[in-house]
């Protein structure tokens, strides 16, 4: 009982300092490639859809160069965020994927990051990021003017003349994804570098409410 006592003792206070470590937050981050990051997410777009495949380009990364406290996460927990959140057409899944790897990584500066994406996201010609090795070809990106996921897909879809189950549908959201993660890991590095400036303000201070800055999409 002794020697048990002794070790649980020494064992516990050896495990304080990384349960500190663990609990701090933002967690430590290292600069990563955004190509690398946009490789992984569309690769692992056909594995667990967009929420997983974005932040699994930002989070990956960084589970191999920091480690823990990011090796002890479980990406595939986002895998909920596909389809504008199981399939309800929200605010697209590599939205809500960038969001919550930006967070981790920058914190209180991870919601601007995430602002200024979802920003980005909604004003862009997309997606931005073409494969080495694509699964499927299309022709046209378009510019969705809308964070959510059914208006995004759904005017791509009626201007690629295609179908929701598509080959090119799913390869199209694949690049959304690698785009999204690409753009995250560019701002992430220059919050990192300290030459991020934030570049959207905040929509509750433009419209007195939550709000898209597109009315006309549903209210026109």
């Amino acid at each position: 009982m002794a020697v048990g006592a002794a070790v649980v003792t020494a064992g516990g206070l050896s495990l304080l300092p990384k349960a500190r470590a663990a609990a701090q937050y933002p967690w430590p981050y290292k600069k990563i490639d955004p190509q690398k990051a946009a490789e992984i997410a569309y690769e692992n777009w056909y594995k667990e859809f967009c929420c997983y495949a974005t932040a699994s380009g930002i989070l990956v990364p960084l589970q191999e160069s920091v480690g823990e406290p990011y090796t002890l996460l479980p990406i595939e927990a986002f895998r909920f965020g596909h389809g504008g959140t199981v399939g309800w057409g929200t605010l697209c899944g590599t939205l809500l994927g960038a969001s919550i790897a930006a967070s981790f990584a920058a914190g209180e500066k991870g919601e601007r990051i995430a602002n200024d994406v979802i920003q980005w996201y909604t004003s862009t010609e997309l997606p931005t990021f073409t494969p080495a090795s694509p699964k499927a070809t299309f022709k046209n990106t378009n510019t969705s003017n809308s964070p959510l996921c059914h208006v995004s897909v759904s005017t791509w879809m009626e201007k690629e003349g295609v179908d929701f189950k598509s080959p090119e549908r799913k390869d199209r959201c694949a690049r959304i994804a690698a785009s999204v993660a690409m753009k995250t890991a560019t701002l992430l590095n220059q919050w990192a570098d300290g030459t991020y400036e934030p570049s959207h303000g905040s929509q509750v201070k433009a419209h007195d409410r939550p709000a898209q800055s597109n009315c006309d999409g549903c209210h026109g």
